[in-house]
């Protein structure tokens, strides 16, 4: 029988502005909690038996999966107090029966075969094998120094920028090593890996994430289910101004822009129930000669800044072309012009060259004004909703499905 222990007890600081009411492990990637694809993970991977090192929200994580998942066991080991990870490997180890282990973080995937690290632990006898990972910009984790044969030789402290091994976390450990484990609190990391000579990693090139911080986190929303099967995800297509940010006419200055009140958490909302987000605004502006291109990308960027620690969006695009412009660059119709679908389309299309499909008919359009709404439809997307945050709208004429009152309403419009 193959047993693991997760470590899923983490406070996630790091994730506080995103994910503020659930314990780390649960914020969603693709409308599932990341820890339902660690699990899955270890299952595919043929465990039978799976320990929850669990403490802060632990009820939540309790409340979701249950005693079971699959053909496997759940089982849970709960800090009253918070006992550090080698802490909490050691309560865990209670629970467990085997000789050899797999710890794993709850926090990070690292879609190595499991089994060729139980083997490299063998073959070294070593009391403990972790997986490494080769990383570009190890600023955000501990570094290792690995020998030739795989001992690791050294570790670093974090905040060291440059490319470098680093720890996966997850490791194949004889339970025997528990013998030489303090009492209490303490750091596996610390106390055990970078004090021993006899630690070996296992160096692999396959997919890693750790989503402790937004940028990460917001990666996996797509890139984690990918690897189980999913390519197929519903959109939300957003017009900007009077949606997003607050109608103010030929928008272009950074120090003008304001968000609807509680836009940003909307999207993210929208987001944890499996959407991706897309931007599509007509920029006339840049035909008239009022503002240019770089205006324009200028102030997305500002956007996307004020938003990098509460929510993403997938991808923004704008038409700057009218066919009544004054510069002569961009004086002329354009298939991507709200009413027409064009914007729409090009997000379909840069998406599916990513390997992801975009569900049309499970998507939404949310704009302020007609035009909006004509592009939803000429797409033949699923739902188009007028809000009233934004351009004054003639209700009782309009061709959207619903006209709510701001983004903030659509998610509750999308559960019923």
């Amino acid at each position: 029988m193959k047993e693991a222990i997760i470590l899923a007890g983490g406070l996630g600081t790091r994730l506080a502005k995103t994910v503020s009411d659930r314990q780390k492990v649960m914020a969603p990637a693709g409308g599932r909690p990341f820890l339902d694809y660690v699990i899955k993970y270890l299952v595919n991977n043929g465990f039978s038996k799976i320990v929850l090192a669990v403490s802060y929200h632990n009820e939540q994580i309790r409340e979701y999966f249950g005693d079971s998942y699959e053909n496997a066991k759940l089982l849970y080991s709960v800090e009253n107090e918070p006992l550090g990870t080698g802490g909490a490997i050691k309560k865990a180890l209670t629970l467990t029966e085997e000789k050899e282990i797999t710890v794993i973080n709850g926090d990070t995937f690292f879609n190595i075969d499991i089994d060729k690290l139980y083997n490299f632990r063998r073959k070294k006898n070593a009391p403990v094998a972790l997986a490494a990972k080769r990383m570009p910009d190890c600023t955000r984790h501990s570094t290792l120094k690995i020998a030739d044969d795989g001992k690791i030789l050294d570790f670093k402290e974090k905040k060291i920028s440059g490319e470098g091994f680093i720890n996966g976390g997850v490791y194949v450990i004889d339970k025997s090593i528990e013998a030489v484990f303090p009492e209490g609190k303490f750091s596996f990391e610390k106390e055990i890996l970078e004090k021993r000579n006899d630690i070996f990693a296992l160096i692999s090139d396959e997919y890693f994430i750790d989503m402790g911080v937004p940028e990460a986190y917001f990666r996996a929303n797509t890139e984690v289910p990918l690897l189980f099967g999913k390519s197929i995800f519903p959109a939300v297509f957003l017009d900007r101004d009077g949606v997003i940010c607050k109608e103010k006419h030929h928008l272009y200055k950074t120090e003008n822009f304001e968000f609807i009140e509680g836009a940003p958490e909307a999207i993210e909302a929208l987001r944890e129930k499996g959407f991706l987000i897309f931007v599509i605004t007509n920029q006339a502006g840049v035909a008239k000669g009022l503002y240019t291109e770089e205006d324009v990308n200028t102030l997305h960027s500002f956007m996307l800044k004020s938003l990098q620690d509460i929510t993403h969006i997938d991808g923004i695009y704008y038409c700057p072309y009218h066919e009544n412009g004054t510069v002569e660059k961009y004086k002329k119709a354009s298939p991507d012009r709200k009413p027409s679908d064009g914007m729409i389309r090009k997000a379909v299309a840069n998406m599916k060259a990513k390997g992801i499909e975009i569900d049309l008919k499970k998507s939404i359009l949310v704009g302020d004004k007609e035009s909006d709404i004509e592009a939803g439809i000429k797409a033949e997307l699923g739902k188009n909703i007028l809000v009233r945050s934004g351009h004054k709208i003639d209700e009782k004429n309009t061709k959207a499905d619903i006209v709510l009152d701001s983004i903030c309403d659509v998610i509750n419009y999308t559960e019923k």
